[in-house]
């Protein structure tokens, strides 16, 4: 499990990976901003773009593991780009299990953890909170899942393994390049 910093310091050549807001606590939007001079007068401070982009100073380290996530919407579709993400693809075929056997392995750890679907807003009106579990609508493609285990205020940042044990029981492998058809391939106890 990477750190947030880790995504947000990949070489850009590496597109899928790289995401400069990764980590970003606040995005404010704002017309204008000004600063003011020791006369009391307000001068613009040109080239600034909105939104305004905020990191807390302390905080937790936090390590991320991205899924894809494959889902029932009606309108929803597997966006090819994704296969970049490398040459294979573990599907887990009982999310609850996988999920419980994360949730244990995390309290075995002593971490705290959260996980769910990310949320994505738009960067041109979007004023508000940020964090893990939400990122620009740029990487809406991206179709995540996360599991975020929480470190402790000061700790440094680094990367994390993280077992959660055996999960042949609960996953399948495939060929990245079988993806876009997946809803049509049945999992070992042969539902969809």
């Amino acid at each position: 499990m990477n750190t947030d910093a880790y995504f947000v310091t990949v070489e850009s050549s590496d597109a899928l990976r790289s995401d400069t807001h990764e980590g970003v606590d606040e995005a404010w939007q704002f017309k204008e901003i000004s600063i003011r001079d020791s006369s009391g007068n307000w001068t613009p401070i040109g080239g600034a773009q909105s939104p305004l982009m905020y990191r807390y100073g302390e905080k937790e380290s936090r390590n991320i593991l991205c899924m894809y996530m494959f889902t029932d919407k009606p309108d929803f579709h597997f966006d090819e780009r994704n296969i970049g993400f490398g040459d294979a693809a573990v599907i887990i075929t009982d999310l609850k299990e996988f999920v419980r056997r994360y949730k244990a392995a995390a309290q075995d750890a002593g971490k705290r953890l959260l996980h769910g679907p990310v949320d994505y807003v738009d960067k041109r009106d979007y004023h508000g909170q940020m964090g893990p579990f939400r990122k620009f609508s740029e990487y809406q493609y991206q179709s995540e899942f996360r599991f975020v285990l929480f470190g402790e205020n000061g700790e440094p940042p680094k990367p994390l393994k993280f077992s959660v044990g055996d999960i042949r029981d609960i996953a399948m492998v495939f060929s990245s390049n079988q993806l876009p058809e997946l809803p049509k391939v049945k999992s070992q106890d042969g539902r969809n």
